[in-house]
């Protein structure tokens, strides 16, 4: 018998109401400049001892940053279980194919490899039709063979007319790491390839590209070796190609010229008023070429094969953005571990990057950590100009990240205020965000470990525990070897604006830890305001639950008790963790100030329960363009103890 379904009648409705969205994970983000992370990516390794050493290598900078940084602090109730990974392209970098794990071939099996192999690096396919690998007795013989192999027939971009005479620049300029600081011009203009040479500049050293300033005078570029340079008279060479007459093709970055009289391996370096077709283009050689017949062709590859990986590296021969790469296709493509298929990854050519440029990039790739550290001195150690640069970003991002910073300046050592150096400049600007460390360089423990300590021991805090709130002073961990063992220098750098890894002792007790917990800014403390990261964004993602599991929030008195209720969860979580702490006594001038801006007398629940919320009700404006209603919320940090003087008096 047919019946008629009873869902006609009563029907229900099967639903879930979710717990809530995914908290921020404070986790810790490392720049490095350690070209096997991909351009524009950031990676992420977990906590499984092997995963970071397996990529980087087990004697690697990132391998001894990570295993400092999985194992938090001393008796901590939690582990990091993530880290992350980007590179910092001080200088421009050429892209790349990483091939996927060919070490799991034999070497027969390598051997046994034949056919066609294509690759497009740089805008040009370069192909090799007959791939023999049988002669190969190691890998890295076979990447020999492939490097040749494609680079047989480079193909040909353009033929033209033209001529090259050498030009000059003669600056005032210091270098620090890879960033040439100009100060002054005496003649000629700088660009990209030029050859620099001057007192105590390395031999080689060439501008990559120009990262601020007037273009081509004073300002801050990229270049190629890193290292220390006093301000000095530097000079500048390279080559002015002119075209007058282009019979086939285009000109671009990066493209190798040939001709009567050219300097063997000259390359394009920079437009001039050329762009592609007739007029004046840079070269990184410098040279005197009467008018004659020029070819342009794609510049030849680098092959290699990489043990750590396990693979072959396809690398092109260009820096910059000019630099691209794409999979490899043809018969022994899959056989080489050369596409997207058999593991292979890309990284793509960039220029040189500046601290806040490149920052910005990453929080639109991900924003799932709290604090960020460099592995390098952005300032190759010679000032702090780069350091302030990051700094600067991380003032600039409403408190939302930190920047945990190492710097091996001994000035801030030597007295109270040492006005020139890093934690002094920023601590006097005022700059929220930064915690400054001073580690001397050379020792068993390095700046960039102590750095990685406090990152993670910022992912260690467990935000569930009860009373699980900690300082950052007193914390310590295993192995690390302190970096300060005198009061003096301990003192001084305090008051420059500076943490450490010290050394103290009582009369039969040592004790290794860091001090002092500060940041700077108004938050002063770094436990604050890694707190205040967590309860905000709490705060943030119980808001938009709301709003995205209520129909609609009313502006009513009902609705401001919705946008109320959304908040308590995250209050409770902070009060239970400490984050929030309740009978704290406020001054008379905090009770003015607070019940002034609240208008009502707010200070006695703040005192009381720790903290205090207020909805106020909108205006007709704000209603009309549905916008936030007046929302306020104060709560008491409480502060902890880490100093404590006790007076022992015996009476007689």
């Amino acid at each position: 018998m047919t019946t008629i379904p009873a869902s006609q009648l009563v029907n229900v409705v099967p639903n879930v109401l979710n717990a809530g969205g995914n908290a921020l994970v404070m986790n810790g983000l490392v720049l490095t400049q350690n070209t096997r992370v991909p351009i524009g990516q950031v990676l992420s390794f977990p906590n499984d001892g092997v995963s970071v050493s397996n990529f980087f290598g087990p004697s690697s900078e990132e391998a001894e940053i990570a295993a400092v940084y999985f194992n938090g602090f001393n008796n901590s109730t939690q582990k990091p279980a993530t880290i992350l990974f980007a590179q910092y392209a001080s200088a421009s970098v050429p892209a790349y194919l990483q091939g996927g794990k060919a070490d799991q071939l034999s070497l027969a099996q390598l051997q046994a490899l034949s056919g066609t192999l294509s690759v497009n690096v740089d805008g040009y396919v370069r192909t090799a039709n007959a791939i023999d690998l049988s002669s190969a007795n190691s890998f890295s013989a076979a990447a020999a063979l492939i490097q040749t192999d494609l680079n047989s027939a480079p193909p040909q971009s353009a033929t033209l007319t033209g001529t090259i005479a050498p030009a000059t620049a003669a600056v005032t300029a210091s270098i620090a790491g890879n960033v040439m600081y100009v100060t002054g011009v005496t003649s000629g203009v700088l660009v990209a390839g030029a050859a620099l040479s001057g007192a105590g500049v390395s031999a080689g050293t060439q501008i990559t590209d120009q990262l601020s300033g007037t273009p081509g005078g004073i300002g801050e570029y990229a270049v190629s070796i890193e290292q220390v340079v006093a301000s000095t008279a530097v000079s500048a060479t390279y080559g002015t190609l002119t075209v007058t007459a282009l019979a086939s093709g285009t000109l671009a970055v990066g493209q190798t010229l040939a001709g009567a009289g050219v300097t063997a391996g000259t390359r394009i370096v920079q437009l001039g008023s050329g762009e592609g077709l007739t007029g004046t283009y840079f070269v990184d050689e410098t040279q005197t070429v009467a008018s004659g017949a020029i070819t342009a062709s794609a510049t030849p590859l680098d092959v290699t094969y990489d043990s750590v990986s396990g693979g072959f590296v396809i690398t092109s021969a260009v820096v910059g953005a000019a630099s691209s790469a794409a999979f490899a296709t043809g018969l022994v493509a899959a056989g080489l571990f050369l596409t997207q298929a058999t593991g292979a990854t890309l990284s793509q050519g960039a220029d040189g990057t500046t601290p806040a440029a490149f920052m910005a990039a990453i929080t639109q790739l991900t924003q799932n950590w709290a604090t960020f550290m460099t592995i390098f001195d952005p300032d190759g150690g010679s000032g702090s100009a780069q350091k302030q640069a990051f700094a600067e970003w991380v003032n600039n991002t409403n408190k939302r990240y930190a920047y945990i910073a190492w710097d091996t300046d001994i000035t801030p050592t030597e007295g109270n205020d040492a006005t020139s150096s890093f934690g002094n400049i920023i601590s006097s600007a005022n700059l929220d965000g930064t915690c400054a460390i001073y580690h001397p360089a050379g020792g068993i423990t390095t700046p960039a470990q102590i750095a990685a300590f406090i990152c993670g021991a910022a992912a260690s805090i467990d935000f569930q525990q009860t009373n699980g709130r900690i300082t950052f002073a007193f914390r310590g961990q295993d192995g690390l070897v302190a970096g300060v063992t005198t009061a003096t220098v301990a003192s001084n750098l305090i008051a420059n604006g500076y943490n450490f890894y010290g050394a103290y002792a009582t009369a039969a007790q040592q004790f290794l830890e860091f001090q002092n917990g500060t940041v700077s800014g108004e938050f002063e403390w770094l436990d604050s305001y890694i707190n205040q990261i967590w309860l905000n964004n709490q705060l943030q993602l119980s808001l938009m639950e709301l709003l995205q599991n209520i129909n609609s929030v009313p502006y009513n008195a009902a609705g401001y008790e919705l946008i109320k209720a959304a908040c308590l969860d995250p209050i409770n979580q902070a009060l239970n963790f400490g984050a929030i702490r309740a009978g704290v006594t406020l001054s008379a001038l905090q009770i003015a100030q607070i019940n002034s801006a609240a208008g009502v007398k707010a200070s006695d629940t703040l005192q009381l329960q720790g903290w205090y919320l207020q909805v106020k009700d909108a205006t007709p404006q704000v209603r009309q363009a549905r916008q936030s209603p007046p929302i306020n919320f104060w709560y008491m940090d409480g502060e902890s103890v880490q100093q404590i003087e006790l007076t022992s008096t015996l009476v007689q």
